[in-house]
């Protein structure tokens, strides 16, 4: 294969980025990505090592050090994320790699890190007045939409068979008029009679506008608390929907979203630290 050709070639630390790379945005090791993945992987990992380079050459970088306890607990957290060890350790080896290769390759990892890191810790905190500037332009986010908890029996039967329309519909109606004098039982005639993958026991939970087939939605949506459909019929069969309870709309107040804010401003702030030092630190080098 043309990639692992490519792979014998490249230096330990491009292999290191691409090793990473394919593992967590394919879940694979590199000899098993597609062209196409392994073109992304390539890319990503070629241009994280060049970043990394000039961030390890910066003066920021020239007094950090990795204790070696934390570098070994990192590897080994690395190696614990893969299947086994030994799937670990024939990883390498597809990428070409020496363990030696790898700590080395990983400690500068954890060296960038930590510049970043120390970057990232310099900018001002969040402030009041952001935290309110911010819920107010995005208050939508902070509004939980109405939610269902609902039942649902579904009785299939073949489009073409009128002998198997005609049994449906004498099971659904029957069914219909036992649980609508006893709803407490509807999700046992569920278990006992309903089909649908879906709902599985009959119970569908925390469900909002939109998220079952249109015909099924707009009814269950339309039911008051506590009342059951008629019957629904669909182009696969027959359908009943018990509205169990309705979740009315809840607004998240701004003393309860200010945390949840704080900490995405917060990192808001702190990415475009790094992305301004970043390009201060990069815009002399033509190359990158």
């Amino acid at each position: 294969m043309q990639q692992d050709k490519e792979q014998n070639q490249i230096d330990p630390s491009l292999s290191f980025h691409l090793m990473k790379f394919a593992f967590q945005d394919f879940q694979k090791s590199t000899s098993n990505l597609t062209k196409h993945e392994y073109t992304l992987a390539y890319q990503h990992a070629n241009e994280e090592m060049l970043l990394h380079q000039v961030i390890l050459t910066s003066e920021d970088a020239c007094c950090v050090v990795i204790p070696e306890v934390t570098l070994n607990q990192t590897l080994e957290d690395v190696i614990s994320e893969y299947p086994s060890s030994d799937v670990f350790f024939s990883t390498l080896e597809e990428n070409n790699m020496q363990m030696e290769e790898y700590t080395i390759a990983l400690h500068n990892d954890l060296r960038v890190e930590t510049v970043l890191s120390r970057v990232a810790s310099t900018v001002q905190s969040v402030t009041a007045a952001e935290i309110l500037s911010y819920y107010t332009r995005n208050h939508a986010d902070f509004r939980l939409q109405e939610r269902r908890i609902a039942g649902h029996i579904h009785i299939p039967f073949n489009p073409v068979s009128v002998r198997e329309i005609d049994q449906a519909f004498a099971l659904i109606t029957n069914i219909r008029d036992r649980v609508c004098q006893h709803p407490k039982t509807f999700s046992r005639e569920a278990r006992l009679h309903s089909s649908c993958a879906v709902s599985g026991s009959g119970n569908l939970k925390n469900l909002v506008a939109g998220e079952l087939c249109t015909d099924l939605d707009k009814i269950l949506f339309s039911l008051r608390q506590g009342e059951i459909s008629d019957i629904i019929e669909t182009a696969d069969g027959f359908n009943i929907l018990y509205c169990k309870k309705i979740i009315p709309v809840k607004e998240s107040s701004l003393k309860k979203a200010s945390s949840e804010i704080f900490s995405i401003l917060l990192k808001k702030k702190q990415l475009e630290a790094c992305r301004t030092w970043l390009h201060d630190l990069v815009r002399p080098r033509g190359e990158i």
